[in-house]
């Protein structure tokens, strides 16, 4: 019965009316004003439709709103509260492997809403997945990562290849055959990418050489916050200096090594040595920054809870930016052909993407 639906405060009940005059039947965005229902707003008549309907006339403008009855007990009892995908993450354990991740064939996902559901619904559960048998042309990444989200253009341009180059040609280390330690990309931008994806296009020699390496922020902030709480404290509260400079442009952010919510969980990880600036630290606070910095560090490359994978031709790997720090091991040129092709992802385009996906295939898969 409508009884049953629960506690509904009027003006917000106004709001909620979906009729073309109050809202957008395309876009869905609101064509009345919240601002100017009056709180105290009440209704002059409301009668029961259809078996599944109530129907409330309102005062200030004798509007007629129609409500679906099972809606409003579903809204009472809290089935329709939104739970950000990101509260789904878990935090990786020991031995953790490849075999564990959420993976797919490319041509699955390229082709079928349904398997593109099945596998982006469970990425965010350990902030990462993979993607086989790619086509091994240019481009690739971006065609996949345009039926994911919305690709971003950065400093390297829409995307970019990653090989390895001489140092006085490079504009950034990844672009060498040296070890890139665990890192979180464009820390030195503001508002930095959440997702970056990685296609490898070529990958012959060594097995044991340019391997891709991955770790668990949340999970080494975790164990830092119950072992070395100070250490947690400074890093959730004092900022640090990010810089990369390319073509004589300096790009610099201060941020904080770990980013945290107003409740006190943690948001984002946004430690990379690599960028890292000290100069400008003030005295006072260098000793326990570069201190709880380097316990962070010791924690991020604990080997027992780190993701080693050597690339394959035709692999993509996806990786939340904000929680998952990427690196690789060092390589010889002269024995290993390596050759990745790589572009950033926009995580609002992704939750849309998904949140799509799921009004059609939530029940299914």
């Amino acid at each position: 019965s409508v009884s049953d639906a629960g506690f509904f405060l009027l003006s917000q009940l106004r709001d909620q009316c979906d009729c073309p005059q109050c809202l957008h039947p395309r876009t869905k965005q609101k064509l009345l004003d919240a601002a100017t229902i009056p709180i105290d707003i009440a209704p002059v008549d409301v009668t029961l439709g259809n078996v599944d309907e109530l129907n409330i006339t309102w005062t200030s403008e004798r509007h007629r709103s129609v409500y679906n009855t099972e809606w409003l007990q579903k809204c009472a009892s809290g089935q329709f509260k939104l739970v950000p995908p990101e509260q789904k993450r878990k935090l990786w354990e020991t031995g953790i492997g490849i075999d564990s991740l959420p993976t797919a064939q490319y041509d699955d996902v390229m082709e079928s809403d349904k398997a593109l559901y099945a596998w982006l619904s469970r990425l965010l559960k350990p902030g990462i997945g993979i993607v086989k048998g790619a086509p091994l042309v240019e481009g690739t990444v971006l065609t996949f990562g345009e039926r994911v989200s919305n690709v971003r253009k950065s400093i390297f341009g829409r995307s970019y290849q990653i090989v390895a180059y001489p140092d006085d040609e490079t504009t950034d280390v990844s672009y060498t055959p040296r070890i890139l330690n665990l890192h979180t990309d464009l820390v030195y931008f503001e508002n930095p990418v959440v997702f970056v994806t990685i296609h490898c296009r070529e990958m012959r020699g060594p097995p044991d050489q340019g391997m891709s390496v991955f770790a668990d922020g949340f999970l080494a902030a975790e164990r830092l916050k119950e072992s070395h709480p100070e250490a947690y404290r400074v890093l959730t509260s004092l900022p640090v200096d990010y810089l990369l400079e390319v073509d004589g442009k300096p790009y610099r952010n201060r941020t904080r090594v770990i980013c945290t919510d107003s409740d006190g969980n943690v948001e984002k990880i946004r430690a990379n040595s690599l960028d890292l600036v000290t100069k400008d630290m003030p005295y006072h606070q260098q000793r326990p920054l570069l201190s709880a910095f380097r316990l962070l560090t010791e924690y991020i490359r604990d080997s027992s809870v780190l993701l080693r994978y050597q690339l394959k031709a035709g692999d993509i790997v996806i990786v939340d930016n904000r929680r998952i720090l990427h690196g690789r091991t060092a390589f010889n040129t002269k024995e290993m052909r390596r050759h990745l092709e790589g572009c950033y992802l926009e995580y609002d385009g992704f939750k849309a993407n998904l949140g799509s996906l799921e009004e059609k295939w939530g029940n299914e898969v």
